[in-house]
């Protein structure tokens, strides 16, 4: 019972000493310093048609300098009236795509409440 303290302060010392170290991962990693960012603005009548159907036309985004062997970052940001904008990352939601070709598509399940939404800003870097 006597050493008891004695055993929780080496059990200390020899914790507090020892190095934490992660993995390193060098031949892994690519750096892109020339990173390019778009962004795409979107009102209500650029996204709605006449006859009130969502307009798929905003999906497909046409970036000739997109590599198929660097997968760009895309994130899309909502505005409803009367609103400050937010992400889809709010309601925990995935976004979909796919890229090809320099065409960049985006998969209408991202805009699930279209019809509520004034303004979409879509961003990508690649």
């Amino acid at each position: 019972m006597r050493n008891r303290p004695l055993i929780f302060i080496s059990f200390y010392f020899v914790l507090s000493t020892y190095q934490v170290q992660g993995q390193e991962h060098a031949k892994n990693v690519q750096e892109y310093k020339a990173l390019k960012k778009r962004v795409y603005s979107f009102t209500k009548l650029d996204f709605i048609t006449s006859e009130g159907e969502f307009n798929e036309s905003i999906c497909t985004l046409l970036i000739p300098d997109l590599k198929e062997d660097s997968p760009p970052y895309v994130a899309i940001y909502y505005k409803r009236d009367n609103s400050e904008w937010f992400t889809e990352s709010l309601y925990r939601k995935r976004l979909r795509f796919n890229f090809k070709d320099g065409v960049l598509k985006l998969d209408q399940s991202n805009f699930w409440d279209w019809f509520e939404i004034a303004e979409i800003k879509i961003v990508v870097i690649y």
